[in-house]
C-alpha cells in the first residue's frame, strides 16, 4: 500500500511540473519558432518582436494598414507660413511623401507621430518626429491626429528638419488598444535631392545681387523717361528752360550714385 500511495505521489508531482511548463511556454511564447523577419507569436495569435524592412515605391503590410512611401525629398531651403527658412548647417528639409490604406476591421486613430524617422550616426534619445498640416497650413500634408475610416485610402506629405544624410529611415511600430506592443517595421529611403543644402551667406549674396540689378534697371528706366521729357521741354520752351533741364539731369545721376547703396541696406 505505501509502494502505490508513493507512486501516486510522483505521479502528481510530473502532472505538476509538465503543467506548469507548459503555462511557461503558452505565456511567453518560447514554444513558437521567431520567422524570418524575428517575429513571434503571443498565445493570443498577435505578432511580436519582429522587424519588417522595406524600402521607398514599395508596399509594406501592417496588422493595421499597407504603408507606401511614395516619394522622398530634400531641399536647403523650405517656404513655411511665415517666410522663407534656410536649414541650419549640416542640416536639410526632408519632404516623405506616403500611402495609407486602412485594412483593418475598424476605424483606425492615428497620428502624425506614428511615423518617425530614424538616421545614420543619430544620437538623439527622442524619435525625430514631422510637421504636419497644422504647423504648415498646407492640406498636402498630413494630419497631426486623424481617423482613418475602415477601407479608405490616404496619401498625405510629412516635413522633417534633419542632419542631411544620404539615406533614412521612415519608422513604424504596431500599437494595440490595449498597449501590446507588435512588430516594428522600417522603410529605407534614399531622396531625391531638390536642392543642396543652402548658406545663409550665399542667400544674403544672390539677395545683394538681384538688388543690384533691380536698381540699375530701375534707375536706367527713370533716365530714359526724363530725358524724353526734357528733350520736348527744350525743343518747346526758351533758353531757360533747356538750362533747368540740364540742372536736372545732374540730380538725377547725382541720384544714381546713391541709389545701389540704398537699396542694398534694405
Amino acid at each position: 500500500m505505501r509502494i502505490n500511495s508513493d507512486i501516486n505521489r510522483y505521479k502528481l508531482i510530473i502532472v505538476a511540473m509538465m503543467s506548469a511548463l507548459m503555462m511557461s511556454l503558452l505565456m511567453t511564447g518560447c514554444g513558437n519558432k521567431p520567422n524570418n523577419n524575428g517575429s513571434v507569436k503571443a498565445e493570443d495569435g498577435r505578432s511580436y518582436g519582429g522587424l519588417i524592412e522595406g524600402e521607398l515605391g514599395k508596399t509594406v503590410h501592417t496588422v493595421f494598414f499597407d504603408l507606401t512611401v511614395d516619394s522622398a525629398k530634400k531641399c536647403g531651403t523650405y517656404q513655411f507660413m511665415d517666410g522663407l527658412y534656410i536649414a541650419d548647417a549640416g542640416q536639410t528639409y526632408l519632404e516623405v511623401e506616403v500611402t495609407i490604406t486602412n485594412t483593418y476591421d475598424k476605424d483606425l486613430p492615428m497620428s502624425i507621430s506614428d511615423f518617425t524617422l530614424d538616421f545614420s550616426e543619430n544620437e538623439s534619445e527622442t524619435a525625430v518626429i514631422g510637421f504636419g498640416s497644422t504647423e504648415l497650413g498646407n492640406e498636402e500634408y498630413m494630419d497631426n491626429i486623424f481617423t482613418l475610416k475602415q477601407g479608405d485610402s490616404i496619401s498625405k506629405k510629412i516635413l522633417y528638419t534633419v542632419a542631411d544624410r544620404a539615406e533614412y529611415l521612415l519608422c513604424y511600430k504596431e500599437f494595440y488598444e490595449d498597449k501590446f506592443e507588435g512588430d516594428s517595421y522600417e522603410i529605407k529611403m534614399v531622396p531625391e535631392i531638390l536642392e543642396p543644402a543652402v548658406t545663409t551667406e550665399a542667400v544674403t549674396e544672390n539677395a545683394s545681387e538681384e538688388a543690384i540689378t533691380d536698381s540699375i534697371e530701375n534707375v536706367n528706366g527713370d533716365n530714359s523717361g526724363e530725358g524724353n521729357g526734357d528733350a520736348d521741354s527744350t525743343a518747346g520752351d526758351n533758353g531757360e528752360t533747356g538750362t533747368s533741364s540740364d540742372n536736372q539731369d545732374s540730380e538725377n545721376i547725382d541720384d544714381t550714385d546713391g541709389g545701389d547703396t540704398g537699396i542694398i541696406e534694405q
